[in-house]
């Protein structure tokens, strides 16, 4: 009789645990390798010629700016901004005498490591490739794993206050 009563409910159990999907393991290495030839393909159909970054991050600079200080981590930034996915679809834009004002240190790794190229008044052109933007998180509009198109015009550099 206990047998009869176990055996429904360890058919049960072992079902439960084989319909349990294990979470997908993020490997940013993998995503860049796939990402890359993505990025390198719009840059070559845009004619965009990128410069690839230690980080990983692909960039053209449009123009350097006029600022007399370089950009820090530290520092909060106005900028205005479109970012397009790859395929030229814009999902998130700040222009047309607004800014978007923000503390680098909080910003994607993307920008971080991107904005710093350039100064005040300046313009760059950051293709980010996922692992520097959401990771394999959808946030909005954007897909998850999605290389990003970010064209940013630096407005304004506020430099953190140091305290002595």
């Amino acid at each position: 009789m206990l047998k009869n009563r176990l055996l429904p409910g360890l058919i049960f159990l072992i079902g439960a645990f084989a319909a349990c999907e294990k979470p997908e393991v993020y490997d940013p290495a993998e995503r860049f390798a796939i990402e890359e030839d993505s990025i390198k393909l719009w840059g070559n159909a845009n004619g965009i010629e990128l410069t690839k970054h230690e980080s990983g991050l692909f960039y053209h600079i449009d123009t350097v700016g006029d600022g007399a200080n370089a950009i820090e981590l530290t520092d909060t930034l106005e900028v205005e901004y479109v970012c397009r996915l790859l395929r030229d679809t814009v999902v998130s834009r700040v222009d047309g005498g607004s800014v978007y004002k923000f503390a680098l240190e909080k910003g994607i790794p993307g920008w971080q490591s991107g904005l710093p190229l350039i100064r005040e008044g300046g313009q760059i052109r950051l293709l980010v490739p996922s692992p520097l933007a959401y990771r394999n998180v959808a946030v909005g509009i954007i897909p998850a794993n999605s290389p990003l198109d970010f064209l940013v015009r630096i407005r304004n550099v506020i430099k953190k206050k140091r305290i002595f």
